[in-house]
């Protein structure tokens, strides 16, 4: 069940040369920066409105995660995926958002941007467990829940977690799998109530 969230994370990430390629133009010429946005939106945006509750907030922080970006583009030096710096901006804004003032919902659903692909009985089935899961997301340990969003929702690999989090890949697997396991206790306890 929670394996099946893993493997229908995002589409796979765009070749690193084709991706930075994009990334040096936009820095000489910012209507190239449109392209990126299309590329990671979604993600960036399935990553915020796990971590902060609530859609009207997630879109708020997924545009200033964007016009960030874009502003500081120049300093973006491409020693890590352009998707993993992003959401390193992302998650900078979360805490600044949680330094205001904690959410007040648990997520919805972070499916508001459907695959066109699936059929509608698909969508609905992923989006039910999709929003079960981000519900008990919020019962165990903030470090293992952010390692979850970023692999569940985010579609990052295990380095570029690391890179978004400033840990080692050894941590963030140890924070992965301890926080898959802590979310399928909640979710075995879930069924058995």
């Amino acid at each position: 069940m929670i394996t099946n969230l893993v493997m229908a994370a995002p589409e796979a990430l765009p070749l690193l040369e084709e991706e930075q390629a994009l990334v040096q133009q936009a820095q000489t010429d910012l209507s190239v920066f449109s392209q990126l946005y299309q590329r990671h939106v979604k993600r960036v945006y399935r990553y915020l409105l796990v971590r902060v509750g609530n859609e009207q907030d997630a879109q708020d922080l997924t545009s200033q995660t964007f016009l960030a970006a874009m502003e500081g583009l120049h300093t973006y030096r491409g020693q890590q995926q352009f998707v993993a710096w992003l959401l390193g901006i992302a998650r900078h804004k979360v805490g600044d958002q949680y330094r205001r003032r904690r959410p007040d919902l648990l997520p919805e659903t972070a499916e508001s941007l459907p695959d066109h692909n699936d059929g509608p009985d698909e969508l609905i089935d992923r989006r039910l467990e999709i929003e079960r899961v981000a519900q008990k997301l919020s019962a165990i340990a903030p470090e293992r829940a952010e390692a979850l969003s970023l692999r569940l929702f985010a579609g990052l690999e295990v380095a570029e977690i690391a890179q978004v989090m400033e840990k080692n890949e050894a941590a963030v697997r140890m924070l992965v799998f301890r926080g898959l396991r802590d979310l399928q206790a909640q979710l075995q306890v879930e069924a058995g109530a």
